[in-house]
């Protein structure tokens, strides 16, 4: 049986709201192209291992159509699933997700710092029997989609930002203490829609 706070928990998607706040993107190269940084920016969220002593600041480049207002979370046209933060949500958000994260710097259209986030933990935290989900297909059997979740929360206990594997799903999660640092600081971009939960049987 779950305890008390692990039935309570919410859980979200990363979701930055492209449509109100300036988004940004990488330039794309040729397979196995070194110039390819859209592909360094997508192997962010595939790989686990740290990269923060071998880092070259990439560049991203804004839009002609982009919204006038620039948030704290700028969307990542290349692969959204990968967080960029200005500098003052990264110091606020530090303290709660620090520990499986760190902050790449890269060169921007907009004023201040911002840096994209690198998640370095990856969990098969979804119970998939519990879970309500749809098979690639009968002989692929990846997720995907989820309707409904059901999370293995004693392994992500105190874990306040996560991501579940290929097979899973791929998504970025954050939880409601990621939410309330959020909200509590008056940072701007993100949209957070809480993850329909499986019935607790």
């Amino acid at each position: 049986m779950r305890d008390s706070y692990a039935s309570t928990r919410q859980f979200y998607e990363y979701y930055p709201e492209a449509n109100s706040f300036a988004g940004v993107g990488f330039a794309v190269g040729d397979v196995d192209d070194d110039n390819d940084d859209s592909a360094k920016v997508t192997n962010l969220h595939w790989h686990d291992t740290s990269v923060a002593s071998t880092w070259n600041p990439l560049t991203c480049h804004g839009f002609e159509d982009n919204p006038p207002e620039v948030g704290d979370f700028p969307s990542v046209s290349n692969y959204g699933k990968v967080p960029m933060m200005s500098y003052r949500a990264w110091k606020a958000l530090e303290p709660i997700i620090g520990d499986v994260c760190e902050a790449l710097p890269v060169n921007h259209p907009f004023v201040g710092d911002y840096f994209l986030i690198h998640v370095l933990r990856t969990i098969e935290a979804l119970d998939e029997d519990a879970s309500e989900v749809e098979r690639r297909s009968a002989n692929d059997p990846r997720i995907r989609q989820v309707f409904r979740y059901a999370f293995r929360t004693d392994i992500i206990e105190g874990m306040h930002i996560f991501k579940l594997p290929n097979k899973q799903g791929g998504g970025l999660i954050v939880d409601d203490v990621f939410r309330k640092a959020v909200e509590h600081n008056g940072l701007r971009g993100l949209r957070f829609r809480e993850l329909p939960l499986a019935q607790e049987s």
